[in-house]
């Protein structure tokens, strides 16, 4: 009986420390875990930050022109079954602003946004970069006044702003449609898009800036991004918030 009792202990002395040791093994695992996660964080805000004092920089000296620069008619989903239809329905952040040609008469923005969640559609897109194209955003009014019957004061930086599709700021949480790209049909705001640094692989269209881009509140809520759009949304918005927040 004694021996067995000596074998017993002998065996615990053993396995225990090597419990132990698997224990402290896991933790310095966790731990490493966690500390390759949060640098990773930190560099993703501290880029975003440092984007948002460059934007901030080149646009608080520019003129403010407020337009309406939409036009025609588009068919606006106003049910989730049918905004899935329409394309990719992503969750992202945007991550920066830039100034990019544009037809005359207009200003366009170049956006670098991240793919943080796919919610419906495409999942191989999730954790990508894009560039998309915003309305509005830095030009010139040489540029934008180009050709219009009107006294216009020297070239100078204007930033036009369209309240039907505000620019979001940098670090902006969003949820969008993605549409297919069609960057290499030779038009020319396909040109002008390569122009700016746009590739067949490197951007993608939003489907509609207009009334399918909704932008996340202080209150953790996604609000559509269109001060001006119709109520004929909110239950849609609903169910965004409802599926997505």
């Amino acid at each position: 009986m004694m021996k067995k009792t000596l074998i017993v202990l002998t065996l615990l002395v053993f396995v225990l420390p090597l419990s132990a040791c698997g224990l402290n093994s896991k933790g310095s695992n966790d731990q490493h875990q966690t500390s390759k996660v949060k640098p990773k964080v930190k560099k993703d805000e501290a880029l975003i930050k440092k984007n948002q004092t460059i934007w901030t920089k080149l646009t608080k000296d520019a003129e403010v022109v407020k337009t309406d620069a939409y036009s025609g008619d588009s068919i606006v989903p106003t049910k989730l079954s049918d905004l899935k239809k329409a394309g990719n329905i992503v969750k992202g952040t945007v991550y920066n602003l830039e100034q990019m040609d544009a037809p005359k008469n207009m200003a366009l923005t170049k956006a670098k946004i991240r793919i943080d969640q796919v919610l419906s559609g495409d999942k191989s897109l999730t954790g990508k970069d894009y560039y998309v194209v915003l309305r509005g955003g830095l030009t010139t009014t040489d540029v934008y006044y180009a050709d219009m019957n009107r006294t216009k004061e020297v070239d100078h930086d204007i930033l036009v702003e369209n309240p039907e599709a505000p620019l979001p700021k940098i670090g902006t949480q969003f949820i969008t449609v993605l549409d297919k790209n069609n960057l290499a049909n030779g038009s020319e705001y396909s040109q002008i898009l390569m122009k700016s640094g746009f590739t067949k692989t490197n951007s993608l269209p939003i489907f509609d800036e207009q009334f399918s881009f909704w932008i996340k509140d202080k209150t953790g809520k996604y609000v559509l991004n269109n001060p001006k759009a119709s109520t004929d949304l909110e239950d849609l918005t609903w169910d965004i918030n409802h599926n997505y927040a």
